[in-house]
């Protein structure tokens, strides 16, 4: 479910740059959460801590901090969690938006398997924000898979499209305009020679 949340990224970026942020950050996703638990967390914790979960977990962290940068709330609301009294202050509550259902989703995801899905939820999102904010390299962050891939046009086709299609018009318009006036001087030339003819019978 938190996958498919982030389909709106997706429509926002393009499938091309949505396809690149994925490439990129795969790497780092997946080389840094066992780096850190092997060099630091598991001589720290004298190898208590020794599991990491399967799956992309960094992955999908860094593209929901993407997502809770670039996405607005639509609405909020409030579960009361007091009772409403006489007075015009407004009860007391747990505020609420559109995107907390997606958020509760996360959080099952990284307190899921303590504490290996939790250091895996905070390697993505750390590095989703370093991404937000510009911070990883400039090739890194300017790098776009090929065009192929995604099945998109390369940069430039559309408008060459556009510019042979216009050009094709432009010589039909043309062509049927040389036509008209063709047909209108044989009609001038014909309505000519009738009337002096008339003048021609008169005399």
């Amino acid at each position: 479910m938190t996958i498919y949340h982030m389909r709106i990224i997706e429509r926002l970026w393009g499938s091309r740059k949505f396809a690149s942020f994925l490439f990129a950050l795969y790497p780092a996703t997946t080389l840094i959460p066992p780096l850190l638990l092997a060099l630091v967390l598991r001589p720290l914790s004298l190898n208590f801590i020794n599991y990491l979960p399967a799956g992309p977990t960094p992955l999908i962290f860094a593209l929901l901090a993407q997502y809770h940068a670039a996405i607005p709330h639509v609405y909020k609301y409030r579960v009361v969690t007091s009772s409403i009294g006489s007075s015009n202050a407004p009860p007391e509550g747990i505020p609420f938006g559109d995107k907390s259902v997606t958020y509760l989703l996360a959080s099952q995801l990284a307190l899921s398997q303590l504490p290996g899905s939790l250091l895996a939820a905070s390697v993505g999102w750390g590095i989703g924000l370093a991404w937000q904010n510009d911070i990883l390299p400039e090739k890194l962050m300017g790098w776009r898979i090929p065009t192929w891939i995604t099945g998109g046009k390369k940069e430039g086709e559309g408008f060459e499209g556009l510019r042979r299609r216009l050009e094709g018009e432009g010589r039909a318009s043309g062509i049927e305009g040389r036509n008209a006036t063709g047909d209108g001087g044989r009609q001038r030339r014909g309505m000519g020679r009738a009337i002096l003819d008339q003048f021609r019978g008169a005399f």
